[in-house]
């Protein structure tokens, strides 16, 4: 079995219009520093054409892994399939639309070097260049969701930006808090960020840049209803 240094996983719903440019900044990126690595494309309940662009891509890319799920299990449980496919000594993932440069993989690998377990990417770092920035609505849903959050579930203080889809992990860590996993749902994140807490994992943050996907495929009332439901549901799940 091939070892790679890291493995990228980019969990794919309908995005034909983003893929090809994803895949080909994580090889070209990959190739300038002589990292080696995989990248997983990780598609659920696709309708359109992304799962044939990634395979025309394979031809191109040897390193270059396609999970096609035919029905729609949701962005945790996409991921989570990617995960269990990785070969990478280190395991991350990056949403789809390039909202933050491949350049940030090495801040979150120092931040693993340094001595954490997980590392996440920060929009609410002081540091955080904002290329252009959300609608109104969703700064006002963020800000909100955050507290509610923070209130209800406990996440810890100084993690600001928990639904950031670009995060790193050391990769037993990454086995054992996806292989775990009980959310298929957005609220992923914040399952594994108190399955990490209560696992003593040491969870570090960095600053990025990061630019709004206008395309992005998140409703704010049909998935911010399904959130409510998920964050009531891992508050079970973990009896907190």
């Amino acid at each position: 079995m091939k070892k790679y240094y890291l493995s990228l996983i980019i969990p794919a719903y309908n995005e034909e219009k983003k893929i090809e440019r994803d895949v080909k900044e994580a090889f070209t990126h990959f190739k300038q520093k002589k990292i080696t690595a995989e990248v997983i494309v990780s598609t659920d309940g696709i309708t359109d054409n992304t799962n044939k662009i990634v395979q025309e891509l394979q031809k191109e890319y040897p390193h270059l892994v396609l999970i096609a799920k035919e029905q729609k299990i949701g962005k945790g449980a996409a991921i989570k399939k990617g995960v269990e496919k990785a070969k990478g000594k280190y395991i991350m993932f990056a949403d789809a639309g390039y909202c933050v440069p491949f350049k940030f993989i090495s801040s979150g690998i120092k931040k693993l070097e340094e001595g954490y377990d997980l590392a996440f990417a920060d929009r609410g770092d002081k540091k955080t260049i904002m290329r252009n920035n959300q609608p109104l609505y969703r700064k006002i849903g963020s800000r909100a969701f955050g507290i509610l959050v923070k209130y209800i579930l406990g996440v810890p203080r100084h993690i600001r930006d928990t639904q950031c889809g670009f995060k790193i992990y050391k990769r037993d860590v990454a086995k054992s808090l996806f292989g775990d996993l009980e959310t298929d749902g957005m609220m992923f994140d914040l399952e594994h960020i108190l399955r990490a807490k209560k696992s003593n994992f040491n969870i570090g943050v960095f600053p990025i840049e990061w630019k709004n996907d206008s395309d992005t495929k998140f409703d704010p009332i049909s998935g911010g209803l399904d959130s409510i439901r998920e964050i009531y549901n891992i508050k079970a799940v973990l009896r907190l």
